[in-house]
């Protein structure tokens, strides 16, 4: 293997602390960081990528470059269920990675999503279409469970359990179990999809339960903020110093997002799919309509995030038929 393949995929941090970039082949973000983190018992690796024989192998060759093979890793933390952080979990553990930690609320959804495929593709196809976007469902390909399995975990994390010098914060809204992870030693923050730079990560509502993520999400930002982490370990990207300042960024890209959602509303009741093709989108601010289909939906499911936190301000109503929007009187 040359230099320039090992510079692309390994770094090592310091601290004990080493970043594998695995690839994401066909998605434009190239790659989704793993991290080892050095323990008195050998390694934790803190996300896996998805399942596919090229990061499985792309893993094997960043351990390779450190000294080390899967043996070392005692322990596999996943920030969330999504398939490029969970997919490759299963594949792990049959490899002999003891265990596997998650947070209750990503397992109980992850089962809820991948113990019936067919019908929870269904389920949010039906949800979006009442929410007026039409579905092309031979997009269905492209959903995250077609890279992840089943995988249960051997260890249930909660806000603020010990794993060795890590510590887990629960950080809602990307996904219900989000969570981050503080090093008590070097005190970085491994934040998964929760706090990335330059991108934004994705909060949105997918189903009828709806509940209100992007409070969720809002409150976990300050939540994170407030630990003084001093540097951040994204999923996505790389890494970088400034925790409060990209979570500063963050709250008012939704400050903003929030009064273009109020914008469109002025005119009277509204679905979601309507208050969606009137908003910028990217950070290029592309108009809606030059989103792929797939990512049409992904917009109008953030947009209920924030039509649904606004609701619970009491700066909207839903109609009576529950898929329209007003401005509260």
């Amino acid at each position: 293997m040359t230099a320039r393949k090992e510079i692309e995929l390994v770094d090592v941090i310091g601290d004990g602390i080493v970043q594998l970039r695995l690839p994401m082949a066909g998605n434009p973000l190239g790659y989704i960081n793993g991290y080892l983190v050095e323990e008195s018992d050998g390694y934790t690796l803190i996300d896996c990528g998805w399942k596919a024989d090229d990061v499985l192998e792309a893993l094997h060759a960043g351990l390779a470059l450190c000294g080390l093979t899967l043996g070392d890793v005692r322990r596999l933390l996943v920030t969330h269920f999504h398939f490029d952080h969970y997919g490759l979990a299963g594949t792990l553990r049959r490899a002999g990675v003891p265990e596997l930690g998650m947070h209750r609320l990503d397992w109980q959804f992850a089962q809820r999503i991948l113990t019936d495929e067919a019908r929870a593709d269904a389920e949010s196809d039906s949800w979006i279409e009442r929410n007026g976007l039409s579905v092309d469902t031979s997009l269905e390909e492209e959903i995250h469970h077609r890279r992840t399995e089943l995988t249960e975990p051997t260890r249930s994390l909660e806000d603020g359990d010990a794993v060795g010098r890590l510590r887990a914060v629960w950080t809602p809204g990307h996904s219900p179990g989000h969570l981050c992870f503080v090093d008590t030693k070097s005190g970085r923050m491994f934040t998964g999809d929760h706090v990335l730079d330059p991108i934004t990560p994705h909060v949105g509502v997918w189903h009828e339960h709806r509940g209100d993520p992007l409070g969720d999400y809002v409150a976990s930002l300050e939540k994170v903020d407030a630990l003084g982490a001093s540097g951040v370990c994204p999923a996505h990207g790389e890494p970088f110093p400034d925790l409060h300042r990209r979570v500063e960024e963050l709250l008012a890209h939704e400050r903003r997002r929030e009064a273009h959602v109020l914008d469109a509303l002025r005119g009277g009741p509204v679905n979601a799919a309507y208050v969606a093709s009137t908003l910028p989108w990217t950070r290029r601010d592309k108009p809606f309509t030059a989103l792929s289909a797939a990512h049409q939906q992904f917009a109008v499911a953030e947009t209920l995030a924030h039509l649904e936190h606004l609701r619970r301000a009491e700066a909207v109503t839903r109609t009576d038929d529950g898929f329209r929007y007003a401005l509260a009187t």
